[in-house]
This record gives structure tokens, sequence and C-alpha cells, in this order.
């Protein structure tokens, strides 16, 4: 009995002394062991709760005490103050207690900052914080861990563990966290591929960050991806699928053709380019990763008309994309007119302002190791602009990944299948009525919708056509809770949303606003959550009645002061209790409140302005600054008529590009594009009405992958009532190619193309090929997608070909290629690559 007692209070002991250890962090994470870093980090937390709630100030100052070390210091100190407003404290502990665990049981080579820029921070991108590291581990991730024995072998599985947790598709721009995707979606499109892998990485270990081109200057898109840090360096990662090879995916080919390529971390080293350092992150210029030998140094300078330098001066980096120029970055010169930064080899657009003074200039592609620009900054107008831009090819020679490895990621995607199967099993009694495609819709967040089901056992079937419709979000249905879709169809059912179309619905009955996080129920009246606080309905016989005193009411009620507003996008039940919000959130807020009034409304990018529509059926801005419409929709002398005729050099019409031609709006360096788009009126004739003002019409095209087409016109609408303009577009193409390789032949060859204006060659789950799939879908052409695997899933005009599985399978790299074949006359032309539009 003795001997049992004393194993007893041994096993006791040894289970304390293992417990005691495990709460113990390495010495370079505690106060004691690194009180330089820890007093910093330390200062920081607490300076970042002031603008916070009682309760979440108290709360994150409970864990500052109870964890008074370097970890939970970052934790706090580095995630913006709206995200720990957002969140659950005890997330946050959650992640902490996961990180803490890792470093006692693997500890660290890398540095604190390193480590925990890279590895503990808890966010990627914009989705909110979540205990997501415990959870992930339960999930897998665990496993995966532990059987590991390289840096290269776990970054391998943790890309296959994402390929058998996410499906790329195209999705809207609100980001999910990275448990709504592995326990509700199962579905992501680029951005949340990266928050997925890089917070399984930073789980397991692996640094990693996010990396990003905010746009493409060759094709009209933009890209996020993760970079990894395996054996003592930077390597990107892109396609979960084709990851074996780190350095390796689908854009590989394209480095040449680009501008800027962007990370973001926190506490960078010294050996990092950064271009912004914010208080919360750091933007990295990552360019030299990829373009290596073929980086440009490019020095700019700001300098008046008499040459004297200009400090301080913003300077923006542009390229024409999707109709107009967009920004990659702005920064600012050194107090001698100053800035130098890595840059890749593509042509790009400079512009400089300060004080109602600028300079625009072309940066051109070049084989230049260092370019040397003065921008002169003057008053008055812009010059036009008319330029070919240019964007070189790369050599890359692609690496086939060995069988196992092939092997492996049909494993994984079979276990994507799986899991998904099972949610469809989990649903299934009453699948061909209109509730069970809306419960299906919701895929793993099913019990949420089964919760308002409970509630409202017979809604009104125009709300359940809107949530499956293509003018909703359906995000929304994997991600609300039972208390949001309740909210959400009691604001229907106040604003009579039964006798409105879908068209109507949309701009009303849409949950946010931007890309913030679904607000949660902001009241209840008895008992049922409601969408908006009974402070923003107002009164009034008009929509403008109502919109007015909804601004003032904003005006009254919220003052716009960056300084003391929380730093990020706050969801409508947040915002609603500060005193004071930036300009972006008091936009938001404005948007909310004229929905709630059952204006259509959405977001505009222009400063005080949000874009509405008036009872006569109208769109145009309202401005809160003013508290009245920018310029009355029923005064027509307040508004020109711009008419633009599109020809080639042989003055033959060009049609059918109208999306390609933007009115913009300058200010502050900064070119703002207007809601209100170009109406193709006849072949080549683009016509637009809008308020009389002073605009830069950007037009553009892509001559072809490695050349674009850019013009630039000054335009003072101010004064005149019409105003007619020709723009020649210079070596326009008018065909694709003609001449099939003998590859794609062969294919055609064995199938029956004759019911078809349009064959897409790739494959069900590869990324490119679901963008265009989209946009063929959208162009309501009868169309076949063949793929090289069949599909788990039926999916419109899919279907399996063998003779491209056979190509695939001989030469690997086939499965990353996209190829589009349109019958013009009966005659096929065909597209490799992302196209912009089809042939004529």
């Amino acid at each position: 009995m003795k001997k049992f007692k004393i194993l007893i209070i041994v096993c006791t002991m040894i289970l304390g002394f293992s417990s005691l250890l495990a709460s113990y962090l390495p010495a370079n994470f505690t106060a004691s062991g690194n009180p330089i870093l820890y007093e910093k980090l330390h200062k920081l937390a607490h300076s970042n709760l002031h603008k916070l709630d009682y309760t979440h100030r108290q709360a994150y100052k409970k864990l500052l005490k109870e964890q008074d070390d370097v970890l939970m210091s970052y934790l706090i100190a580095y995630e913006s103050d709206a995200n720990l407003q957002i969140a659950n404290p005890d997330d946050i502990l959650s992640n902490y207690l996961q990180i803490r665990s890792y470093l006692n049981t693997y500890g660290t080579d890398l540095s604190p900052e390193f480590f925990l820029s890279y590895v503990a921070h808890q966010t990627v991108a914009d989705e909110r914080i979540t205990p997501y590291r415990a959870e992930l581990l339960r999930d897998g991730l665990l496993e995966v861990l532990q059987n590991s024995k390289s840096e290269l072998e776990l970054y391998r599985a943790v890309s296959l563990w994402c390929v058998s947790r996410l499906k790329f598709q195209p999705t809207s721009g609100r980001d999910q966290a990275p448990l709504d995707i592995t326990q509700k979606s199962y579905l992501g499109r680029c951005e949340e591929m990266q928050i997925l892998f890089i917070s399984a990485a930073r789980t397991v270990g692996l640094p990693a960050r996010p990396a990003y081109v905010p746009w493409w200057p060759h094709i009209d898109n933009n890209h996020a991806w993760a970079e990894v840090w395996i054996d003592g360096a930077w390597h990107y990662t892109g396609d979960m699928d084709a990851a074996y090879y780190p350095d390796q995916t689908w854009f590989s080919g394209l480095i040449d053709k680009t501008v800027l390529i962007l990370s973001k971390g926190t506490l960078p080293a010294t050996t990092d380019e950064v271009l912004i350092q914010g208080r919360y992150e750091c933007v990295i210029n990552s360019t030299s990763i990829y373009a290596k030998e073929h980086t440009r140094i490019l020095k700019i300078k700001t300098q008046d008309e008499r040459g004297n330098p200009l400090p301080e001066t913003n300077i923006g980096l542009l390229v024409y994309n999707s109709g107009t120029l967009r920004s990659l970055i702005y920064l600012q010169t050194d107090d001698e007119g100053n800035f130098e930064l890595s840059i890749g080899r593509g042509a790009f657009y400079l512009v400089a302002d300060k004080e109602n003074k600028h300079a625009m200039g072309l940066v051109p592609s070049s084989d230049d190791k260092e370019l040397y620009y003065e921008l002169t900054l003057k008053e008055g107008p812009l010059s036009d602009q008319d330029e070919m831009l240019y964007y070189p090819a790369s050599d890359f020679t692609w690496q086939n990944a060995p069988e196992e490895w092939n092997k492996g990621v049909e494993q994984a995607k079979a276990k994507w299948n799986h899991r998904y199967q099972r949610f469809q099993d989990r649903i299934f009694t009453y699948s061909d009525t209109l509730l069970g495609i809306v419960a299906f819709s919701s895929r793993g967040n099913y019990n949420s919708f089964k919760g308002f089901w409970y509630r409202y056992p017979y809604p009104e079937k125009k709300f359940l056509k809107f949530l499956i419709s293509e003018d909703f979000d359906p995000k929304f249905l994997w991600q609300a809770s039972s208390e949001q879709l309740i909210a959400l169809y009691n604001f229907f059912l106040r604003i009579d949303g039964q006798k409105m179309t879908t068209s109507e619905l949309a701009p009303v009955l849409a949950p946010t606003a931007f890309y913030e996080e679904l607000p949660q129920p902001v009241a209840y009246k008895k008992g049922i959550p409601q969408l908006y606080p009974e402070s923003f309905y107002q009164k009034g016989n008009t929509y403008l009645d109502k919109i007015t005193s909804a601004s003032l009411w904003l005006d009254r009620n919220y003052k716009i002061n960056s300084s003391k507003a929380l730093n990020g996008l706050l969801p409508l039940n947040i915002a609603i209790k500060q005193k004071y919000l930036s300009p972006l959130q008091y936009r938001i807020m404005a948007v909310n409140i004229a929905r709630a009034n059952k204006i259509p409304a959405y977001f505009s990018r222009q400063p005080e302005l949000i874009f509405i529509q008036f009872e006569n059926g109208d769109w145009g801005y309202y401005d809160l600054k003013k508290n009245a419409p920018q310029v009355s929709s029923q005064d027509s002398t307040a508004y020109t008529k711009l008419i633009v005729s599109l020809e080639d050099e042989y003055g033959v019409p060009v049609s059918g590009i109208s999306a390609a031609i933007n009115l913009t709006r300058y200010q502050d360096g900064v070119f703002y594009w207007l809601d209100q788009t170009f109406t193709e009126n006849e072949p080549g004739l683009l016509s637009i009405s809008v308020p009389k003002d002073i605009y830069y019409l950007h037009a553009g095209y892509r001559v072809s992958d490695g050349q674009t087409a850019f013009q630039m016109k000054y335009l003072n609408l101010s004064d005149t009532d019409s105003l007619y303009i020709k723009i020649i577009c210079r070596d326009y193409p008018r065909q694709w190619s003609e001449s099939l390789p003998p590859e794609i032949q062969s294919i055609l060859s064995e199938i029956d193309s004759s019911a078809y204006q349009i064959i897409l060659i790739g494959n069900y789950d590869q990324e490119n090929s679901i963008r265009l799939a989209e946009k063929i879908r959208s162009s309501g052409k009868n169309y076949l997608w063949l793929g090289y695997e069949p599909s788990p899933q039926p999916i419109e005009n899919y279907i399996f070909n063998t003779k491209w599985q056979q190509l695939v399978n001989q030469e690997a790299q086939n499965r990353f290629r996209t190829i589009t074949l349109v019958k013009q006359d009966g005659i096929w032309q065909f597209f490799e690559g992302l196209w912009d539009r089809l042939p004529e």
C-alpha cells in the first residue's frame, strides 16, 4: 500500500513538472530573457487597447498580466485594434497556448522577431481572428508535423493537406477565416488559398508570409499567394497541387512581365527592402526574389519647376488593368525628394502629387539595371498619354514532380471529395425542394440554416431564391449564423422584399457594404434579431428626403477622425458603437443606413461619396460632406454627354471593348474610376452621361500578352453639354490564331464539336480554367469544357477527355495549360492562357 502511495506521489510530481515545463517559454521569449524586445512589445500592446470598449480592454489586460511575456505582448500589439475589438479574447489565448506548446516541444533557431512575424502572427489578410491552430492540429496537421523530417518535407505535406481541405473557386472579396474554409465552405479564391496555406504552415512552425501583385500589368486580374521560409531563404508557392518544387507555379514564366511583387510582415529584418512601415504591418518589396538578375533599380527624384527638391512627395506606381490605371503602391520621397526601389522589367507609370502640383511619366520595359527618373511637379492638367507598354517573356524550365507526388495529389483531392460528399449525405432528404437547394448551398454551415428553418419553416420563396441568385454573395450562406439569417429575413419582410425583383433586392439586401465582416444582430425586438438599429430608420416621402435625413443624422452622431478611430474594417454592429470613424468606415456606415431605408446603395471608392439610386431610377453620387446629391438627377443641364468613337488605323470600328474604357477623376495622385459605365450604342460608338466636371479618359486593350496599348486624355467637361472624341486603336488585335497546334487538332478529331461555339481545354480544378469558364458562361454562348480528370461532382458542360489525359500524362506541364477554342465561320481559332475578351 505504501509503495502504491509513493508511486502516486511520484507520478503526480512528474505530471506537475511536465505541466510546469509546458507553461514556460524559451528564454528569449520571456520578459527577463529579452527585456528590450519585451518592453517594446508590452508598451505597444497596452497602447493598442486604448480605443477598445471596456470589456475587451479589461480582457486583454488580463491576458497581458497572466501571460506576461514577449509572445502574448506581440499577439496583442500587432493585430489591429479593430481586429481585437471583433475578436473573442479567448481565441487569442487559444492561439497563444498552441504557439507556446510548439516552442516548448520543438524550440526554434529563428530570431524572436522573425518567429513572431512569420510563425506566431495570427492573421494573414483581412480575415477575423479565430482559434484555428488547435483546430487545424486536430484536423490532421499534428500528424503532418510529427511525420515530417525536414522543412522541405513539411512544406510539401502542408501543401497536400491544403489540397485536401480547399478547392479553388472565384468568390467575393470578403475573406474567409481558416476555419470557415476547412469546416464550412471547402472553397476559396486565391487569397483564401493564401490564408489557409499560411495559417497551416505557421501552425506547424514553418515561417510563411503573404505575397501578392495588387494588379498584373499584362492581364486584367490580380493574384495572392504565399512565400515560405525553407532552409534559410524565402521561396514562393502558388497552386498547392503543383507545390512539389518551390518557386514553380503557373505564373513562374510571367515573372519578367511584372513590375512589383510585394509581401507583408511586422518586424522586418535589416536585409528586407521595406517600402512602407505601418503601425501593424510593413510592406516588403519581394520583387528581387522572383526577378533575380533581371531586377531593375529605380531611383526617383521629385522636384519643382526650378529644380528644387520636393521632400515628402507622394508617388504612385500605376499599371493599366480592367479599363483604368490602378495603383500598385503609394510611397513617399525622403527629405530630399528621393526614393529608391527594386522593380521588374514590365512597363508602368509613375505619378507624383503634392499640394495641387503633380507629374506623370512612363517607365518603359528595358534591360537596364539602373534607372533614374526626375519628376517635375507643376500645376495644371496631366499630359495626355498614347503609349505601347511592353511586357517581355521570360524563360522558365518546368520540373516534373515524381509520380509519388502526383498520387499524393490525387489522394488529397479524393479526401476533399469525401468531405464534400459527407456533408452532402448529411443534408439531403429534401434536395429537390427550394428549401433543400438553399440548405445545400449552405455547405458545411448547414446547421445554421437549419436553425433559421426551424424558426421559419415556410419562409417567403422570393427570399430563398434571392439567397441562391447570382446577385447575392454565396459566402453569406457559408458563414452566417442562424441569428444573422433571421435578422436578414426580418429586414426582407420589413421592406416588403417579396414585392421586389432580385435585381432590386441586390443593392438593398446585401449584408455588407465593402469587405467588412458580416455584422452581428445589433438589437432584439420581441426576441427577434435585427439587422439595423431603430435609429437608422429615417422619415421622408422620397429617397432624397430619407438619404438627406440619414446623412445629417450621421453627421450629428459620428465624427470623421482617422487618428481616433479603430484601425481597419468594422462590421456594422461594432461601427455603430463608435464615436469616431475613418473616412472609409464612414462611407460604409452611410451605405448601410441608406439600405436600411430601402434606398439602393453601393460603396464608392471616391472620397466623401456613395453611389445610390434616386426615385426616378437613375444612379448617381450622394455627397456626404454636402449632405446633398453631387448633382440633381432631375437637372439635365448639370450633365454632359460624352461620345467616344473607337477605330483602328484603317478606320474600321472597334467594338466590344466598352469595359476597357473608363472615365476617372484625379485627386491627390489617385485616379478614381466612376461607377457609371459606357454604353455601346452601335459598333465602335460609346456614350456616357456624367455630371459636368473635369475628367481623365482611360482607354486600353491587350495587343498580346506582351504588349498593351494605353491612352489617356484630359477632358474638361465643366462647361459643355456634349463632346465627341475619336480614339485610334493602333495594332488592335482582331483575330486569335487559326493555326491549331497538332495536339489540339488531335483532341478535336476525337470529339463531336459541331454543336459548340467554344471549347475550353483545362481541368475542373485548375484556377485559370475556372476563371475562363465563368467568363464564357456569362457570354451566353454554347460551350464545352474538357478536362484531363473526371469531376467528382457534375459541372455544367464539363466532360472528361481521354486524349487530353494522355497528353498530360506524357508531359506533366500540360496540366497547367488553359486553351480556349472559338469557332468563327466554321473555323476554329485558339488562344492559350487568360484572354480579356472573346473574338468578335
